[in-house]
């Protein structure tokens, strides 16, 4: 999905500026790292990407058009291309690890049947076969929160929104999710992803990902390019 913001703008209740006449676009099949300090809007912002939080003002397409004025069902259908990753969501306790993730294909209205290779597959690159009939209570929290990012790519959506789904992984899992997510990618995704701090290292450590990542900083309700990267 392509994204395009023109005059975009979002005032919280309290009268602050997540967004201020903001510009920005993001290409199909791009690989988009938001940066900026606590409370800066990152979680705002890719709220207003899912359809969750509508902007004050200004234009959003995400795809082919605004998820604001969609009908039920076209919103429906639109979220079954979305996959999203929020520090609110959680696992289900009394599932499985591959439960999990197959309930989450049912809910898109994908058929389980014929699915299980594709996520014992994920779940092998991601260090986690072993883990595969363990509950959430078995898992570390790192673990837990690479699951909930599988979860949300195993459909291969259009669209893939994290919020901090690098926070709480090792240097190890870190690179595992950032693998994953550039595969995603070559499937024709988009990605959306927030962190408060760069790790422009990454490009060197996988050379996979090395010129794809486009870094943006949001601070005072503009989403600007950051050069800060290595080069």
């Amino acid at each position: 999905m392509k994204i395009q913001a023109f005059h975009l703008t979002k005032v919280h209740p309290s009268g602050a500026k997540v967004l201020d006449d903001a510009f920005f676009s993001f290409p199909e099949a791009s690989f988009n790292i938001i940066l900026g300090e606590n409370n800066s809007g990152k979680s705002t912002l890719l709220k207003m990407l899912a359809g969750e939080d509508k902007p004050t003002s200004g234009v959003l397409r995400v795809g082919s058009g605004d998820p604001y004025t969609l009908s039920a069902k076209e919103k429906r259908e639109w979220l079954n291309e979305v996959g999203m990753f929020f520090p609110d969501l959680s696992l289900f306790p009394d599932k499985t690890v591959k439960e999990n993730i197959l309930f989450t294909l049912q809910l898109k209205g994908i058929h389980p049947q014929g699915q299980e290779e594709s996520i014992h597959k994920l779940l092998e690159h991601a260090g986690l076969s072993e883990k595969m009939n363990s509950k959430p209570a078995d898992l570390s929290s790192g673990q837990q929160r690479m699951v909930l990012a599988l979860r949300a790519m195993i459909f291969r959506p259009k669209l893939f929104l994290g919020d901090e789904p690098l926070q709480g992984l090792d240097p190890f899992a870190t690179q595992v999710l950032l693998r994953l997510l550039g595969e995603l990618r070559k499937t024709g995704t988009t990605l959306v992803i927030t962190s408060r701090h760069a790790f422009p290292e990454v490009e060197e450590t996988l050379p996979s990902l090395k010129g794809i990542l486009q870094w943006h900083r949001l601070a005072e309700g503009r989403l600007i390019p950051w050069e800060g990267k290595a080069s």
